[in-house]
């Protein structure tokens, strides 16, 4: 079964991404599993990102060319609530 995150959770991982990913506007989407979905807009132009963050191992990927990509030398820094 998989676990419920709080919205404090959320919201922090949400300025964390944007505050150290250099990304203009992150939207939580929906967990699936114990992943959280994300979607975001960059500087550049207004590109469009899609994240996922696994709470229990910190680790964030990113959906590139059909498939997730893992975003290499970060780690969530928020504590699971």
């Amino acid at each position: 079964m998989s676990r419920t995150y709080s919205r404090t959770y959320i919201e922090n991982v949400k300025l964390e991404m944007m505050n150290r990913l250099g990304l203009k506007q992150v939207f939580y989407k929906e967990q699936i599993g114990d992943s959280l979905i994300f979607e975001a807009v960059g500087f550049d132009r207004g590109t469009e990102h899609r994240f996922c963050v696994r709470p229990k191992t910190g680790t964030i990927d990113e959906f590139v060319s059909g498939k997730w990509m893992n975003v290499r030398n970060f780690i969530i820094k928020s504590r699971k609530n």
